[in-house]
């Protein structure tokens, strides 16, 4: 093994990953930060919420093919084998999820981890979705039955014989992911909820509160702590 072009992939997929294509999607598009809109997510769900739909299939596009698909199958043609292949995926939704380029805020690496896990087993990531696309249409909540099809990947890579390493690949992918989703970005939290409140929808549901409502269309100022009507004392 040369230890050298481990280095190069592994830092190439998290600089790769972290490239916020959100982000600059509306910075270049509208001057505006993503970050302090709708989700607070640096991602193509946010893009297309905020900016329309052409944003959202170009995001995700670049974040499947490019931040994904890309650092895997530069791992390959380099000769090293599926345990580099799956920590250089994981690593580029490392990336994605905290971004060096944005002060470590950044998305939730569904796209990016899409893209790798085509890479590495294209019929897990198809399974994900038929999970999560099927289950979403029969229920109307596509948030809660994606986290069911990230929780089962794991298991459905082991059942189906799957080389240890893209185990702990899926294994990887739902510590993240659970990670990014309790963490959150920094001051995009629902005013006046503590963690304690907001810690079970974040994981099922991937937002502060039990109820969506206007979660994903929220504004800089509905981000904002609410102002209290208690009257200093003199």
């Amino acid at each position: 093994m040369d230890i050298l072009k481990v280095i190069v992939v592994l830092v190439s997929a998290y600089l790769v990953g972290g490239i916020p294509t959100a982000y600059l999607a509306g910075l270049l598009s509208r001057g505006m930060d993503v970050r302090r809109y709708g989700s607070g997510n640096v991602g193509a769900s946010n893009a297309g919420e905020q900016l329309g739909k052409w944003y959202f299939a170009l995001v995700a596009l670049v974040d499947v093919a490019v931040k994904g698909v890309g650092p895997v199958l530069l791992t390959r043609s380099l000769g090293l084998g599926m345990t580099w292949q799956a920590l250089a995926g994981l690593l580029a939704m490392i990336g994605h999820n905290w971004s060096p380029y944005l002060g470590f805020t950044g998305g939730r690496g569904l796209a990016a981890f899409t893209g790798s896990l085509l890479a590495l087993e294209w019929y897990l990531a198809v399974g994900v979705y038929v999970v999560g696309l099927a289950g979403g249409r029969l229920t109307r909540n596509n948030a809660l039955w994606f986290s069911v099809a990230l929780l089962l990947l794991p298991l459905a890579a082991a059942l189906t014989g799957r080389p240890s390493a893209v185990v702990g690949y899926c294994a990887g992918v739902l510590a993240i992911t659970a990670a990014k989703r309790l963490l959150s970005n920094p001051g995009t939290a629902a005013p006046g909820l503590s963690w304690k409140q907001t810690a079970l929808p974040r994981l099922l549901f991937d937002r502060d509160t039990w109820e969506e409502g206007n979660w994903v269309r929220r504004q800089p100022e509905d981000m904002k702590p609410k102002a209290t009507n208690k009257k200093r004392g003199r």
